[in-house]
C-alpha cells in the first residue's frame, strides 16, 4: 500500500530474522535510519519477526507464503474495535444501533483493505479504541482494574504509534470532567505511564538510550521540510470524502451535538485532540489519521442515534434519512469490493514472486529506468549479492564500461518495470546482454487500472515483465 507498509515493518523484520538486530557497530539494524538514530519504536517490528520465526518454524521459506499468516494474524487483531465498538454501542444506544455501527466497523470500504496492512497506524487503532472502551467502563462503574487494563491497551497503542499520546493524554482529564473519578483516572495514568517506561527500557537496549525512539523522532523532525505538505483542514476534507458526501454531512456533523461531547467525552476529547493536533503540524500523510478512524464511527453512530431520539427534522424527513443511507451503502459496497481485494503494488511484487518459485535464478538485473522505485527484493530472497539495479540509461552503460556488471553479465533474467515501452528496453538490454525472452508478466491491479484511467499523467499502471535468458 505504502513505503512505510514494507519498508518500515517488513522489509526491517525480515532482515532481523536472517541477519539478526544488531549490526557489527552494535547499533540496531535499520535500513535507510537517518544519522540521528531510528525514529520508530522496535516493538512493532519485533512483533513481525515474532510471526516469521513461527512461519519458519513450520518450514515456510518465503515471504509471500508467509505473508497469508501475517494478513490473518493482522485480521484478527482488527476484530478489536469491532468488538468493543459494538459493545460500547449496545451499552449506550440501542441493539439496532449497535449492528450498524458494528457492520460499519467491520465493512466500511476501507476497514478490510487497512486492517490487514503493516500500517502502525491501523495496528495502533486496533488497541486504541479497546482502551477508550475500558476507560469509559472504568469510570462508569468505578472500576480500578478496567481503568488499568484501558492504561495498558493505551500503552500498547503507543509503543506502535507515538503520536496517539496526543489522544491518550486527555483520557483521564475527560474521566474527571464526565464523572470526577479521580481514583480511576489516576489508575489509567499509572498504567499508561507504565507502558511508557516500558517502552522506554525497550529502547534503551534497541537505540541505546532511554525513550531514544521518542526522543530521536522528535529532534529528527525539528526544522525537517514536511514529506507531504497541507493545510490545516486537509483532515477534515479526507474525513468528510471518506465518509461518503452528502451522507458524511450528516454522519459527521451529528457527531458536535452537545449530549455527545457531555455524555461521551472520553472518546470525543481524545479524538478532537488528534485531529487538532496532526491539523496543526504542516506534514499531513492521510494514514496519520487512521488512528482515531474507528472512534469516529463509534461516535457518528450514537450522534445518528441521537438525532433520531431528538425528534426533529431528522425524524420528520425520512425519505431524505433513508435515501443519505441507501446512497452510502450502495457506493460503500461498490468502493468495498474495489478495496477488498485490491492487490497493492502488484507490479512490483508479483515478478519477485515469480522469481522465488524459479529453481535456476542467480543473478537478477532490475530495470527501474523508466519508472524509479523501490524494489522489494525480500519476496525473492533476502540475500542481494545476485542483484543489480539500474535507474537510467546512463547508470547502465557506465556500469558495462567500468565492468561493474561482469559478474551479472548475463544475469538469469531481467525484470523490466515499465507500463508501455517493453520493446524498447528489451531491444536495448538484449543488444548488450544478449538473447531473452517474456517469460512472465505482472499485471497491474484493478485499482492502478481505474487510477490510471482517471489521472495517467500522475498515476502508473505499475505493469512489470520478466525475460528469461536463452540458453
Amino acid at each position: 500500500m505504502a513505503h512505510d507498509d514494507h519498508y518500515e515493518t517488513i522489509e526491517i523484520a525480515n532482515s532481523w530474522l536472517h541477519d539478526g538486530l544488531y549490526q557489527s557497530d552494535g547499533t540496531l539494524r535499520w535500513e535507510g535510519k537517518p544519522d540521528i538514530g531510528v525514529m520508530r519504536s522496535a516493538v512493532y517490528n519485533l512483533f513481525l519477526l515474532g510471526l516469521m520465526k513461527i512461519t519458519s518454524a513450520f518450514g515456510v521459506e518465503h515471504l509471500d507464503t508467509h505473508m497469508y499468516f501475517n494478513r490473518f494474524v493482522h485480521a484478527l487483531l482488527s476484530l478489536l474495535p469491532v468488538i468493543f465498538g459494538y459493545r460500547y454501542l449496545k451499552e449506550e444506544t440501542n441493539e439496532r444501533t449497535a449492528v450498524v455501527g458494528g457492520v460499519l466497523l467491520a465493512a466500511h470500504f476501507l476497514m478490510p483493505y487497512l486492517a490487514v496492512r503493516n500500517l502502525v497506524e491501523m495496528v495502533a487503532a486496533d488497541f486504541l479504541f479497546p482502551c477508550l472502551y475500558f476507560a469509559t467502563t472504568g469510570m462508569k462503574r468505578e472500576s480500578d482494574s478496567d481503568a488499568a487494563l484501558a492504561g495498558v491497551l493505551g500503552g500498547i497503542a503507543f509503543m506502535i504509534r507515538m503520536q496517539v499520546l496526543m489522544a491518550l493524554v486527555l483520557v483521564p482529564i475527560a474521566m474527571v470532567i464526565r464523572r470526577r473519578v479521580w481514583r480511576q483516572a489516576t489508575v489509567f495514568t499509572i498504567a499508561l505511564t507504565g507502558m511508557i517506561v516500558l517502552q522506554g527500557l525497550i529502547d534503551t537496549q534497541t537505540h541505546g538510550k532511554f525513550l531514544g525512539s521518542f526522543t530521536n523522532y522528535i529532534v529528527g523532525n525539528l526544522g525537517a521540510p514536511p514529506t507531504i505538505p497541507g493545510p490545516w483542514y486537509n483532515y477534515i476534507l479526507l474525513i468528510i470524502g471518506v465518509m461518503i458526501p452528502p451522507f458524511s454531512l450528516l454522519f459527521v456533523g451529528s457527531v458536535f451535538q452537545w449530549r455527545i461531547i457531555r455524555n461521551h467525552i472520553v472518546l470525543w476529547l481524545p479524538m478532537m485532540a488528534f485531529l487538532i493536533g496532526h491539523s496543526v503540524i504542516v506534514n499531513k500523510q492521510e494514514r496519520f489519521i487512521i488512528p482515531i478512524f474507528p472512534i469516529l464511527l463509534v461516535l457518528g453512530c450514537v450522534g445518528v442515534y441521537y438525532l433520531r431520539q431528538n425528534e426533529g427534522w431528522h425524524d420528520r424527513w425520512r425519505r431524505l434519512r433513508l435515501g443519505l443511507w441507501v446512497w452510502f451503502a450502495v457506493i460503500n459496497l461498490v468502493l468495498l469490493s474495489a478495496f477488498t481485494v485490491n492487490y497493492g503494488h502488484r507490479g512490483a511484487v508479483d515478478p519477485l514472486v515469480y522469481l522465488s518459485r524459479q529453481p535456476d535464478v542467480r543473478k537478477v538485473l532490475f530495470d527501474c529506468t523508466e519508472r524509479r522505485m523501490f524494489v522489494p527484493q525480500s519476496y525473492w530472497q533476502y540475500d542481494r549479492s545476485g542483484a543489480f539495479t539500474i535507474y537510467s540509461n546512463l547508470e547502465f552503460y557506465q556500469a558495462l564500461a567500468q565492468g561493474k556488471l561482469l559478474s551479472f553479465s548475463p544475469p538469469d533474467y531481467i525484470v523490466v518495470f515499465s507500463d508501455t515501452n517493453l520493446i524498447q528496453h528489451q531491444d536495448l538490454l538484449t543488444s548488450m546482454l544478449g538473447k531473452y525472452k517474456l517469460v512472465h508478466h505482472g499485471k497491474p491491479s484493478l485499482v492502478d487500472i481505474v487510477l490510471n484511467k482517471l489521472n495517467p499523467k500522475y498515476n502508473h499502471r505499475n505493469e512489470s515483465w520478466v525475460l528469461g535468458r536463452v540458453k
